[in-house]
């Protein structure tokens, strides 16, 4: 687990970088904001609020949210900052706590950042030592440290199975807690505890607590924190925090929270987080002048970029209406000299684009700016900053485009996740159609024609569901031949045949775009160069109706070969081309991933594919790479959040493959690529290590013996076993160089 993080990390630092420790933002130095959220819990509040007025660090703020209490609570904050300027208090209606969490650090003017509960204490050097530990380590977004536990009554838990693993001494109140960062985000446990400080830049750089993540809300934080920003265990050893465990504790509550099941799903999503924190992304750079600082400071973001493999689009050139609206971070960067008069071109720009003001001013920045700036950033050496008025929008001081690269990046990608948690809750309303067919296509117009005519032949009537063409090729306009479709096949409902473009390359991009569009309850993937039979999507939604539960269904792929075909052309290698022919006659369910449906006959209910965040990018077919297993990484992390996997045989395609893929040369990449996947698989931790080392080493040698004395075997056999050992080969020392990074990992 360790290790695929620390492989993840490595990947990210080399693609995107981190904002530079000289980031500055507007908040007053030295200056600790202290959230504390407080919901009816009057009979432990005071102690709490004492153990923060006792600090030794004296210069903090408190912001204290009464989120509806009916108890006496609201009371007694309003007598404390009565007493105490430091003090301020919020009273609103009951918004739970992620969203009470969020409306604090909005306030917050602090260089530094915390929150407690109200049923907890802060030991007296609490903010102290955080404070001088991070000033000890200015590279340090965020560090966490020990602590003791205490019961109801306030005194040490003495025996306690909480935190066992971490009592040291066993027995005792004293937690230590894990130093390293590597399991935080793969291996469910939250082991950063209570006792936090964090910097003003990850507030204005990751924004808000999730607001769908009640009860996990904390966790879900730290692993944004852990996955692209600096987080660590503090230098020190001391507890300096107490954390209660009581009978009314959401804690010891687990089990009625359900926060196993909502852990388990936010880890879900944020392997989707991590995946999608290395995929492409979208730039639209916009009034940079030929000289002076912007003009460097333009160079340097298209180096960036470049060796990131993002993609620049000119903003002239943009349809908004034909680009996808999730799963497509687009960062907009405008230079202005005089940034108070600059305003963003919203209405050309994708939806959920991070629209990005770039000055070299340094004073008289402007305190209000139009709403429509996302992060208003100054490139001046030695700035004066000033804060706006919307929350995190700035202005932050970025000295160089390293900095701007990697501050955009992640507010882009912040924008993205709070997008698709949105349209989850959207979805979770009900959806307008019963399904949506993707189909993602590239330069493959003839197949497309013969693919659409058979979907406008289906037995489920048009005005339930609707064919979304998702052109992976923006250099290929085939628009022309979507509206003539449309017109001859579709024009009783012409709003049901639309297409877009996707120019992120690869077919998890362009997948993920049609998921982002689908106005259909289950969306339906189907290959370009597949013709589906009259009732293959009757089935399909039949099946969907017969259990609730179900979350993925996988469908019957049956191949066509040329005519003539390839004398060494044999039905043992038609699984090559897709062919998946289930003996079954009727829906069943798999509980194994080596069952799991896959290839272009695959669908799932959308709110499940928002759940889980797509299909990964580190998976599927890109060009000349033959890589797939984005369906099996798909349908395991749907399994993983308790939704069922099936087969449907009666929902059939015929898969017509192009006759140029019927060669030797596909054989060998086909078989290297499914080798190669299958190990990655296991390796990223979507399926059961089933495959070592020493296996493959087997394998090769009873491939050897196997080729040389198998003179018997039929011509594709022969050439199956060579193509098996080359990839066995290639297998064997990415496996090697892997235990090795592990090694080097666990050490």
């Amino acid at each position: 687990y360790a290790a695929r993080f620390e492989r993840y990390l490595k990947a990210r630092k080399a693609l995107c970088g981190t904002p530079s420790d000289q980031m500055i933002c507007p908040s007053e130095p030295g200056l600790v904001s202290i959230v504390l959220p407080v919901f009816n819990g009057g009979d432990l509040l005071q102690e709490s609020l004492n153990s923060i007025l006792a600090q030794t660090y004296e210069n903090f703020e408190l912001i204290a949210i009464d989120d509806g209490s009916t108890d006496g609570s609201a009371e007694i904050l309003d007598r404390y900052a009565e007493r105490d300027s430091r003090i301020r208090v919020v009273h609103q209606e009951n918004q739970k706590l992620p969203r009470s969490l969020s409306n604090g650090f909005r306030l917050a003017r602090g260089q530094f950042l915390t929150w407690t509960s109200h049923d907890n204490r802060l030991k007296p050097d609490f903010l102290e030592k955080m404070v001088n530990c991070l000033h000890r380590h200015p590279n340090w977004d965020m560090a966490y440290a020990n602590m003791d536990i205490v019961g109801d009554d306030g005194l040490p838990l003495i025996g306690s199975g909480w935190y066992f693993g971490y009592q040291e001494p066993r027995g005792s109140q004293h937690i230590h807690l894990p130093a390293i960062r590597g399991e935080l985000n793969t291996w469910p446990n939250n082991y950063v505890g209570a006792a936090f400080l964090y910097r003003d830049r990850v507030a204005a750089l990751l924004g808000d607590y999730g607001a769908d993540r009640f009860t996990v809300e904390d966790y879900d934080y730290w692993m944004q924190v852990n996955e692209l920003l600096e987080l660590h265990h503090v230098d020190f050893d001391e507890p300096v925090y107490e954390y209660r465990f009581h009978e009314r504790s959401l804690t010891t509550r687990e089990d009625d929270a359900k926060m196993l099941a909502l852990r388990d799903r936010v880890m879900v999503f944020d392997d989707f987080r991590r995946d999608f924190a290395l995929s492409a992304m979208v730039w639209i750079l916009n009034g940079f002048p030929e000289d002076g600082p912007g003009q460097e400071l333009v160079q340097g973001l298209r180096r960036r970029l470049k060796d990131a493999g993002h993609l620049e689009l000119i903003l002239k050139e943009i349809d908004p209406d034909e680009l996808p609206a999730l799963w497509f971070p687009t960062a907009y960067l405008q230079w202005a000299s005089s940034p108070e008069n600059a305003s963003p071109p919203r209405d050309r720009l994708p939806r959920h684009a991070l629209c990005v003001l770039v000055t070299d001013s340094a004073d008289a920045l402007p305190h209000e700016m139009p709403k429509e700036w996302d992060l208003c950033v100054t490139v001046a050496p030695s700035p004066t900053i000033v804060r706006t008025a919307r929350a995190y929008q700035g202005w932050y001081g970025l000295g160089d485009a390293a900095a701007v690269f990697a501050a955009a990046d992640i507010r882009t990608r912040m924008q993205q996740f709070r997008a698709l948690e949105e349209e989850s809750r959207r979805v979770g309303e009900g959806a307008p159609l019963e399904a949506t067919v993707v189909i993602s296509t590239y330069r493959r117009r003839e197949d497309l024609e013969q693919l659409l005519r058979s979907l406008a032949r289906q037995t489920v009537p048009m005005d339930r569901f609707e064919v979304l063409v998702v052109n992976n090729d923006p250099a290929d306009d085939i628009a022309p031949v979507i509206a003539r479709l449309r017109d001859e096949l579709f024009a009783s409902h012409p709003d049901h045949l639309r297409s877009m473009v996707c120019p992120l390359p690869g077919l998890s991009h362009a997948r993920n775009a049609g998921i982002g569009a689908a106005r259909g309850e289950i969306v339906a993937f189907i290959d370009d160069d597949a013709v589906a039979a009259p009732d293959w999507l009757e089935h399909l939604l039949a099946a969907y109706r017969s259990d609730p539960e179900l979350g993925v269904v996988g469908g019957r792929i049956l191949l066509v070969t040329p005519d003539p075909a390839p004398s060494w052309l044999d039905p043992e290698a038609w699984p090559l081309w897709g062919y998946l022919n289930p003996r079954a006659q009727e829906t069943y369910t798999v509980d194994s991933w080596a069952d799991f449906p896959w290839g272009g006959n695959w669908s799932a209910r959308k709110r499940t594919l928002l759940e889980i965040g797509g299909f990964r990018y580190g998976y599927g077919r890109r060009a000349d790479n033959y890589g797939g297993g984005e369906e099996i990484v798909a349908a395991s992390l749907a399994q993983r959040i308790g939704a069922k996997i099936a087969v449907e045989p009666r929902a059939t395609i015929e898969h017509h493959p192009d006759r140029s893929r019927f060669t030797p040369e596909y054989v060998r990449k086909t078989i290297r690529a499914g080798t190669l996947v299958s190990y990655y698989l296991q390796r990223d931790l979507y399926v059961p290590e089933w495959q070592k080392p020493l296996d493959v080493l087997e394998q090769i040698g009873s491939r050897v013996f196997h080729i040389i004395t198998g003179r018997g075997d039929n011509p594709f056999r022969r050439m199956e076993q060579r193509a098996r050992l080359r990839a066995d080969i290639a297998l064997l020392r990415i496996m090697v160089a892997d235990s090795r990074r592990q090694a080097r990992v666990s050490s």
